[in-house]
């Protein structure tokens, strides 16, 4: 448009500035020609004997300042955008038309569901349809968060228990939700595998079966309340979940795809990108939020790497991929006691300090140096080609480095040793 507009000034000024009889001869020229820019050409050549190198400087002054240039201005500032869609914030880069469509998700079904029941449901109970007794549920509940949960930390466990117990109801009417009944499902189907309360089986007795009801409930919702396409913090968190618990029943190929799913949601929620000079919904997030976005992403890169290394593929969240910072270490959290669960309770005589974030940082670096091992050395490309025995050495060497730097650098709480934490012992 700009250039058009540049030739459109040049032909009128120059018919405006002529003598009379080159009037005539200047639009004779512009209505029996192929190419009004030529024309154009023509005529400013002609003139820079007379204006000179002024008449250029005027030109390129005229093509770059004097035309509105506002929408340009509004398409080059759309390099990236954070949206707030069906309770949570959506990230939509700048290649894509999308970002200039104004799109505000429908509401899911469960939400619809949710407006529907009464009011006088015990929180606890709302949010699984398999069992509506509390003890259970709080039973199956403590296993996953004492066994699962310090390892594989993928989310907020105060915000996830906040929401919790508000129930069902009260809790799909806010703007972001940290409960929902996908995840807390996927929860009791991991629980179940720490207890032989009569109540983990599907099938009593069958140890096969353990969680199958809750694992069927949650795969249920996933269909029924269209949660594949409804991106939310709540269903990445609980698809991730649902892969490693199908991986530790033999049955990886399913897991592969629930954890695909999981890793292809975090980006569409932008979990991967720093939201740092990000335009869009920023001011509806707050440091709860932010924090929790940053639990969820580096949890992701966790279960990333566990499966590139349990399946022998590579990572699908590379390092390029992601600019998110990792998540802070609270200390009044990381303070929290941690003891065994069993059927029989709490075990307080192991009492000691729980350092789930702190683990979960060393963890997220071992995946880091993981991750290169990955890409270097079992790459696709890579595969009956060699790169040379110095390189591999020289990268060997270097990953080997990074390693001992790691393993070094530990604090004196996270060595191993007798009635150490088990996730410490894990990520040792």
């Amino acid at each position: 448009m700009k250039a058009s507009n540049s030739t459109l000034h040049i032909l009128i000024e120059a018919i405006l500035n002529a003598d009379e009889e080159e009037v005539d001869d200047i639009v004779k020229r512009i209505r029996t020609c192929d190419n009004l820019d030529t024309v154009a050409e023509s005529i400013h050549s002609q003139g820079a004997g007379n204006g000179g190198a002024q008449d250029d400087v005027q030109l390129q002054d005229d093509y770059t300042t004097d035309i509105p240039v506002a929408g340009e201005r509004d398409l080059a500032r759309k390099m990236g955008e954070l949206r707030l869609e069906n309770g949570t914030t959506r990230f939509i880069g700048g290649t894509s038309h999308l970002i200039h469509w104004d799109v505000r998700g429908a509401p899911s079904n469960e939400d619809q569901t949710a407006d529907i029941d009464g009011v006088d449901v015990d929180p606890i109970t709302s949010w699984s349809n398999v069992t509506k007794d509390p003890d259970v549920v709080t039973h199956l509940l403590n296993m996953y968060f004492n066994w699962h949960y310090p390892y594989f930390t993928t989310l907020s466990r105060s915000l996830f228990y906040r929401d919790f117990f508000r129930g069902k109801r009260r809790v799909t009417s806010h703007k972001t939700q940290y409960c929902s009944s996908l995840l807390v499902n996927a929860m009791l189907a991991l629980g179940c595998h720490f207890t032989n309360v009569t109540s983990a089986f599907a099938t009593v007795g069958d140890s096969w079966t353990k969680g199958d009801h809750f694992f069927g409930e949650a795969k249920r919702l996933i269909i029924d309340n269209d949660e594949y396409e409804k991106p939310r913090l709540t269903t990445v968190q609980a698809l991730a979940l649902m892969s490693v618990r199908e991986a530790g029943c033999g049955r990886e190929a399913k897991g592969w795809v629930y954890s695909g799913m999981s890793f292809r949601m975090a980006q569409d929620l932008g979990l991967n990108m720093n939201l740092g000079g990000i335009n869009g919904d920023l001011e509806n997030l707050d440091e709860k939020e932010v924090d929790a976005r940053r639990v969820t992403f580096w949890g992701c890169f966790l279960f990333d790497k566990c499966w590139s290394n349990y399946m022998g593929r590579l990572p699908q969240l590379p390092k390029n991929s992601y600019s998110v910072p990792k998540y802070d270490v609270f200390p009044e959290e990381d303070a929290e006691g941690w003891c065994p669960y069993t059927d029989t309770g709490f075990d307080e005589s192991s009492k000691q300090p729980a350092r789930t974030r702190t683990i979960g940082l060393q963890l997220s670096t071992l995946c880091e140096i993981s991750s290169d091992l990955l890409l270097f050395f079992y790459h696709p490309a890579h595969i009956g080609r060699s790169s040379g025995k110095s390189v591999e050495l020289k990268k060997l060497s270097e990953l080997h480095r990074r390693l001992e730097e790691w393993h070094k650098q530990l604090p004196a709480e996270l060595e191993p040793k007798d009635g150490q934490l088990p996730n410490v012992i894990l990520m040792q």
